[in-house]
């Protein structure tokens, strides 16, 4: 018991060592030129999700992401399959180099593509190709000079054709489309928690 209430001590004395050794040294980093992220979000339904942010400088970066969940073996596949990707301009919010893509707000313009396969209740919605566009707002918080967490939300506009069709529980289980639609929705449109590895 002794043994653990020494361990406590000594990393409590050395906490505050270690706190003024990141801030000396934070004043010389630099905004990372690469960075890989994962949305926590989608990856918890079985959606993975992969993107890279590169930054072009002037308080600019340019990020890219992908989902994909097409596959037969899914947890979802029997609800939902989709395919998306999208690109987007950001504009951090802040003059201080080396918080830029690690800390702070950033508010964005994005373009984005979708393909989708959502089914319930013996009817689904299918689009081979929809587009969007729209606005996002998010907050990078620093976990170290690593990685951070970035919680970001987007509105904008999903436009498109789609089909609508209904599950045919027989004995050939099968699909018949029901009707040729357009979408124009206009609303929320992403949420991100992402996971982000500064690499240099």
């Amino acid at each position: 018991m002794r043994k653990l209430r020494d361990i406590i001590f000594l990393i409590t004395l050395l906490l505050p060592l270690e706190g003024q050794a990141q801030t000396a040294t934070s004043t010389s980093l630099q905004a990372p030129a690469l960075s890989l992220s994962t949305n926590l979000l989608y990856d918890v339904v079985m959606a993975p999700s992969l993107g890279a942010e590169v930054y072009l400088g002037k308080n600019l970066s340019l990020a890219a992401h992908g989902t994909w969940n097409w596959f037969d073996g899914s947890l979802l596949y029997k609800h939902v399959r989709i395919v998306t990707g999208d690109a987007e301009v950001r504009y951090w919010l802040t003059k201080d180099p080396a918080q830029i893509m690690r800390r702070g707000h950033h508010v964005g313009v994005y373009g984005a593509v979708y393909r989708y396969d959502f089914y319930f209740d013996n009817k689904g919605d299918q689009a081979d190709l929809n587009w969007g566009g729209g606005l996002s707002y998010g907050y990078a918080l620093g976990l170290s000079s690593h990685f951070s967490l970035d919680f970001s939300l987007a509105v904008g506009y999903v436009g498109g054709k789609y089909r609508t069709y209904e599950h045919i529980d027989d004995e050939y289980q099968h699909d018949v489309w029901t009707a040729d639609k357009v979408r124009r929705y206009v609303g929320p449109t992403k949420a991100e928690v992402s996971l982000i590895w500064h690499l240099f």
